[in-house]
């Protein structure tokens, strides 16, 4: 069964002592590791202070980003080496700002995701498409070169350790998320792909997230779907209070029901 990361983007916000201040409203009120697992991927440089607020929980912290180098004369790059040394797991790859504004490439992100890999860190991939052209064959043709050029060289025995993500790009940051159908759609998509590209079994197996204007209150509809593993979440993830009501989207169900 495939465990659910909830993970909270936070962009370019939060200073290290507003980073701390917000641990220490949310880590007694984590849910349990067992049933689900959460992260948050800070700017870069709280990544080290959080790491040791942390250090006793289950919380995981994420890069944001990572250069497809280890070392070298690539001033204001972050290495994945490093990133590994501080103990994170994961690190995201090939966000939708990330494409836009800093036009990085599929190829780009492909060199990034095999340093990742080789160093021992998970990559989250970004995937993303125009939420009104899922399903069209323009917007499918897009997501699957993404996925065709990124998983260059990737060996079929490290696929299960990339975590995928499906963005509509018409939805990030807008505060307009997806309709269900399309958010669901869109990350089965990404499953059928893997699926013919490397068999039923590592499509069930790889973890599939949806990101673009999660909220707490469309998290639990999201959740429910069969082909969303978790969820990306950005503006919503930075106040406390919203952030405990979605990492803990299970319970605040259950409670519902009785």
């Amino acid at each position: 069964m495939r465990k659910p990361l909830i993970v909270a983007n936070w962009k370019m916000n939060k200073n290290v002592d507003e980073a701390l201040t917000f641990l220490h409203q949310i880590l007694d009120e984590l849910p349990d590791y067992d049933r689900e697992e959460v992260g948050i991927a800070p700017q870069a440089f709280a990544i080290y202070p959080m790491m040791k607020a942390v250090s006793q929980t289950p919380l995981q912290i994420i890069g944001q980003n990572a250069a497809s180098k280890c070392n070298g004369a690539y001033t204001g790059e972050i290495s994945v080496r490093d990133l590994a040394a501080m103990g994170v797991n994961y690190v995201m790859l090939g966000h939708a700002e990330r494409r836009e504004i800093f036009k990085e490439s599929n190829r780009t992100i492909n060199q990034k995701l095999l340093t990742a890999l080789r160093e021992g860190v998970r990559p989250i991939v970004c995937t993303n498409g125009e939420q009104k052209m899922v399903g069209q064959h323009n917007s499918c043709y897009s997501i699957f070169r993404q996925l065709d050029n990124v998983l260059t060289g990737v060996p079929v025995s490290q696929v299960t350790r990339i975590v995928f993500s499906f963005e509509p790009t018409d939805a990030i940051g807008t505060g307009k998320h997806a309709d269900l159908e399309t958010a669901e759609h869109g990350c089965h998509l990404l499953r059928q792909e893997i699926g013919q590209r490397y068999g039923s079994q590592i499509a069930n197996q790889v973890r599939i997230l949806y990101g673009g204007s999660v909220n707490p209150n469309n998290i639990r509809l999201l959740m429910a779907a069969p082909d969303i593993d978790g969820v990306l979440i950005g503006r919503a993830s930075l106040d406390a209070d919203s952030f405990i009501q979605m990492m803990n989207y299970q319970q605040m169900a259950l409670a519902q029901v009785m």
